[in-house]
């Protein structure tokens, strides 16, 4: 989860799109993110383990090779990434800047998969097979898209599906990213201690 230097954390029903307080990476999502070397690319998040980031990159489909996936992984501490850009016009790639120097990156452990499915629909009307449509944060929210040559175009705004929060997994949560932000913040750990009568 990213939570704003200064902030509260935040839970909502989900936390997948972006809000100003906080919001969490999803894994099988596309992020636009500029790194700390002023590169910027488009990846999927696969796996998130602590401090670091598992991605891939954009799959070089065609209608020649309409399986190809991608084989690289990219690990990468969250240290890395400068920015998170949230696209608002997908030609000129014009986009509102999240600086990541404003955010926590907490790491916890969730109740929920914190996963994002993807969609299958008809893109090329030659195909047989459905496309597979993949979730992507934008300015817009959670946008989808298809992977063509080695590009992102995109499909639809459909609404999206993720896990929602009981009220008991929302105070877990709140707890959790609250324990872990002290941590981060004031380099301690509050324990609560349970009187119970045996």
């Amino acid at each position: 989860m990213l939570i704003k230097k200064g902030s509260q954390p935040e839970i909502g029903d989900t936390l997948a799109v972006f809000r100003e307080t906080g919001f969490n990476l999803y894994r099988n999502c596309f992020y636009d993110l500029q790194l700390k070397d002023r590169s910027r690319k488009t990846l999927r998040l696969l796996d998130i383990k602590p401090d670091t980031l598992i991605f891939n990159d954009i799959s070089k489909k065609t209608d020649a090779k309409p399986s190809l996936i991608p084989t690289d992984t990219i690990v990468m501490n969250y240290t890395a990434i400068d920015k998170i850009l949230l696209i608002r016009d997908w030609s000129s790639g014009s986009s509102k800047k999240i600086n990541c120097n404003d955010y926590y990156f907490v790491f916890y452990k969730s109740d929920t998969a914190n996963r994002l499915e993807s969609k299958y629909d008809y893109v090329f009307p030659s195909h047989d097979a459905k496309n597979e449509l993949i979730p992507r944060l934008t300015f817009y929210g959670i946008t989808y898209h298809y992977e063509y040559g080695g590009k992102l175009y995109y499909h639809s705004g459909i609404p999206m599906k993720t896990s929602r929060y009981t009220d008991a997994q929302k105070t877990r949560l709140f707890n959790t990213i609250s324990a872990a932000l002290n941590l981060l913040v004031n380099k301690r750990v509050d324990i609560m201690i349970k009187n119970e009568k045996q």
